[in-house]
């Protein structure tokens, strides 16, 4: 893990620690970005599995229209 100096929001950070359960501000960071990061992945999963079923319902669409034809 690489070492970082930043500026930190205090009241942010005790809001988050409060929040998270954490008890280190390096605890409570860590914790916040992989969550943010965990919440980016299931959106894209949700986003996926949804283009997947629209694209079936289009595809079965077609060839329904293609039936009647």
């Amino acid at each position: 893990m690489a070492k970082t100096l930043v500026d930190i929001d205090e009241e942010a950070l005790a809001l988050a620690m409060a929040e998270l359960g954490t008890s280190t501000k390096a605890e409570t960071v860590n914790r916040a970005l992989r969550e943010i990061a965990q919440r980016r992945q299931v959106r894209a999963a949700r986003f996926m599995k949804v283009a997947l079923l629209t694209a079936d319902r289009l595809a079965e669409t077609d060839v329904e229209q293609a039936a009647w034809r």
